[in-house]
């Protein structure tokens, strides 16, 4: 049985892991409380919530509880939650004894609630402390939805509230596991003031500075929906989780009407915005450390000069060039608008592109080739491990535009790119890159993050232009366009942005507010496109290759007009073959920039990007 399993699921390793990872007995009592399993349960079969499937105990706990015939998830034990994902014989529990509120005095609440931590070997429905992962310190809460099914008292929102108080006095980020079925009944209203109460704990722990990842498990309903669950900085779930206010049966029985397959799904929230990431539960400690790690305060970009900048862990494909820079770190460039481009450097460049005679209108049709790389392209060349983050937390999530966290040299940093797509179907599902009103603002939340957390933002600039769709002017597509105007100008912390490919009006700008703005040298830059410029002024879309011309909108144009303040050189138009010589150069430049930016301070940074767009 267990060879047909592997050959179809493709999940042989779960069976054999099992092998391997049988540990000594422990007491039955400590599988109640959500230790290793017992010898009795680890040969037990354990029927798949899903499919039904009987499978062996240990075979569900070697596959981190996921049924290997259909994926379905098992719900978890806190205790073996934090065992999974809290570095071994670093967890301290907090408040782990509390005495029985009952403000109603509730008839035989008090037993059921002695009767549940009998059963559960819990106190409450929620276990809090303070551990770390992979080395890093963070305040932990799991649910724990056996304990009348996490519904949210005045105890839980009590522990989550302490938790995240002491958080905030040591400095420490918060992660909750969020499971619940929403307010505890037989507590009334004071049920109901934990959401505000659990809230602005979390307010006082967000104005202090500090990262709270919330991950959302199988169920999250109600009152625990509607308050700590979706206010983390970072939104995780487990695939398939059930995630919503009012349930579905309550949906179903007001509109008298079937729900659709998958709503209120983890994918569902996924894609109407609500959701960041959703993690595999064999990727979660992995994907916590990586975050934990962007978040640690560790290589901020005002160190760099001193550093120098960091090789990555990984394989340095940049290798030359970042050691020519740590050779000599301290021949950082003279302070002027074009000091990074300058000088001998300049003439050379600008010798090469003059030689090469393209016309306007060639290098319009070398920005829109389907084979120059993309903005993942040059994200997954020039950054390491790279988490993409969903979601504009009002409406949806536009793929048009992907943005997340990264590392730099070592420094933790936010990349955003406007994203045409690879292939035709890819175009098509990203609207050749043509933002919406929910990217725009997916863009926003992510600086704003990155403002919090004191990281560098770099944005890849990569479209015709906003999307013109009906429905993107319902949701307010000038709106969207001109907040990030608005906001980007006075982000405290260093801002680039890249024009790869076409650079398409306010479309483009509202990914371009920042303190440089570089271009391709096969890339364009304009307030419409040529075809549309010859329309508007000479009732003629035919005349598109002179309104190139005459709109000056190649690199070499807008750097002479002052717009923009380098120049990429390709000495052959981008494509895969050439994209690792290509991005060697911009990292080299890259580097530069941020020693540089070392040097200014935050409120310089603010008053250099105001007078760079002020003297235009």
């Amino acid at each position: 049985m267990f060879e047909e399993i592997k050959r179809r699921t493709g999940l042989g390793n779960a069976f054999d892991r099992v092998r391997n990872t049988d540990k000594e007995t422990k007491e039955t009592k400590e599988t109640k409380s959500g230790g290793d399993l017992s010898a009795r349960e680890k040969n037990k079969e354990r029927p798949c919530p899903k499919c039904k499937a009987p499978l062996l105990g240990r075979v569900v706990k070697a596959n981190y509880y996921v049924c290997p015939v259909c994926g379905g998830y098992y719900r978890v034990h806190a205790y073996r939650r934090i065992e999974m994902i809290i570095d071994e014989g670093t967890f301290e529990e907090w408040n782990k004894e509390m005495p029985i509120v009952d403000p109603l005095h509730f008839p035989d609440y008090e037993h059921k609630v002695e009767e549940t931590r009998q059963k559960t070997n819990l106190n409450e429905a929620v276990v809090t402390g303070r551990g770390k992962i992979y080395g890093y310190d963070t305040v932990i809460a799991v649910c724990d939805n056996r304990y009348l099914m996490s519904s949210m008292g005045h105890n839980m929102g009590e522990k989550i509230a302490l938790a995240v108080e002491r958080a905030t006095a040591q400095r420490l980020p918060v992660i909750i596991y969020a499971a619940s079925g929403g307010a505890r009944m037989q507590e009334g209203m004071i049920s109901l003031m934990q959401m505000a109460k659990t809230s602005a704990a979390l307010k006082r722990h967000a104005k202090a500075g500090l990262l709270f990842v919330s991950f959302l498990t199988e169920p999250t309903t109600g009152g625990v929906t509607a308050s700590f669950a979706m206010l983390g900085d970072i939104i995780l779930a487990e695939p398939g989780a059930l995630i919503g206010f009012a349930g579905p049966r309550v949906i179903e029985q007001t509109i008298n009407q079937k729900l659709p397959e998958g709503f209120q799904r983890a994918e569902f929230q996924l894609e109407h915005g609500f959701v960041d990431q959703i993690v595999e539960r064999r990727d979660q400690k992995e994907v916590l450390g990586t975050i934990l790690k962007a978040h640690s305060g560790e290589n901020s970009w005002q160190q760099w000069t001193r550093k120098g900048g960091e090789k990555p862990d990984r394989v340095n494909l940049f290798a030359e060039a970042a050691s020519a820079l740590a050779a000599d770190p301290e021949a950082l460039p003279p302070k002027s608008r074009k000091a990074p481009f300058s000088g001998t450097m300049r003439q050379v460049t600008l010798d090469k592109i003059d030689r090469r005679h393209q016309e306007p209108w060639d290098v319009v049709r070398q920005s829109r080739k389907s084979g120059r790389p993309t903005s993942m392209d040059y994200i997954e060349t020039l950054f390491e491990d790279f988490q993409e983050f969903h979601g504009d937390r009002y409406f949806g999530d536009d793929g048009a535009v992907v943005g997340g966290i990264a590392f730099f040299g070592g420094m933790p940093v936010t990349v955003i790119g406007q994203e045409r797509g690879r292939d035709s179907q890819d175009s098509v599902n990203r609207k050749f890159g043509m933002s919406s009103p929910e990217g725009y603002r997916k863009a926003l939340r992510l600086m704003k993050q990155a403002e919090k957390f004191n990281r560098p933002i770099i944005c890849f600039v990569d479209t015709p232009g906003a999307y013109p769709g009906m429905e993107a002017e319902e949701r307010g597509q000038g709106e969207a366009i001109a907040r990030n105007l608005f906001d980007m100008s006075d982000l405290r912390v260093p801002v680039l942005s890249i024009i790869i490919g076409q650079g398409g009006s306010g479309g483009a700008l509202a990914l371009a507010v920042s303190n440089e703005v570089w271009m391709m040298e096969n890339a364009t830059y304009s307030i419409l496109s040529p075809e549309g410029f010859a329309s508007i002024l000479w009732k003629d879309a035919k005349k598109a290759d002179e309104a190139a011309k005459v709109m000056k909108i190649t690199a070499e144009d807008l750097y002479k007009l002052g717009t923009i303040e380098r120049i990429i050189c390709e000495d052959e138009p981008a494509t895969a073959a050439n994209l690792l010589q290509i991005s060697e150069i911009i990292d080299r430049h890259m580097r530069n920039f941020f020693a540089a930016c070392a040097e200014k301070s935050p409120e310089e940074l603010v008053n250099q990007r105001y007078d760079r767009f002020r003297k235009c």
